[in-house]
């Protein structure tokens, strides 16, 4: 039983370090892009921190279970950990696609 909550620990840990990332790259993206953001890239980060925050609520909810709820934990980090990639991602996109404007002539 310990190695199943040693697992969920780690699972929650994995999950609120992508979530900082997540939160580093929006800071990146909005502070290298605002001059010359395109109506279209600021509704997609409005769209991104609204993701994140309910994907961070649902991090909260995980680890306010109680320790002996392992198996729940690990069973809705693996969905949580899925859209907190698919997030990160997305971030990623916007900072290339911010960049590549601010090269072109």
């Amino acid at each position: 039983m310990d190695k199943i909550n040693d697992l969920a620990e780690q699972h929650i840990r994995e999950s609120a370090s992508r979530l900082r990332n997540i939160d580093e790259l929006m800071v990146r993206a909005r502070a290298t892009s605002k001059p010359e953001l395109a109506p279209r890239t600021e509704a997609l980060l409005m769209q991104i921190q609204a993701d994140r925050n309910k994907l961070a609520r649902e991090l909260e909810e995980i680890q306010g279970l109680p320790r002996g709820e392992g198996s729940e934990i690990i069973k809705r980090h693996e969905g949580l950990n899925g859209l907190l990639e698919s997030l990160g991602l997305q971030v990623e996109q916007v900072l290339g696609a911010v960049f590549e404007r601010g090269r072109r002539p």
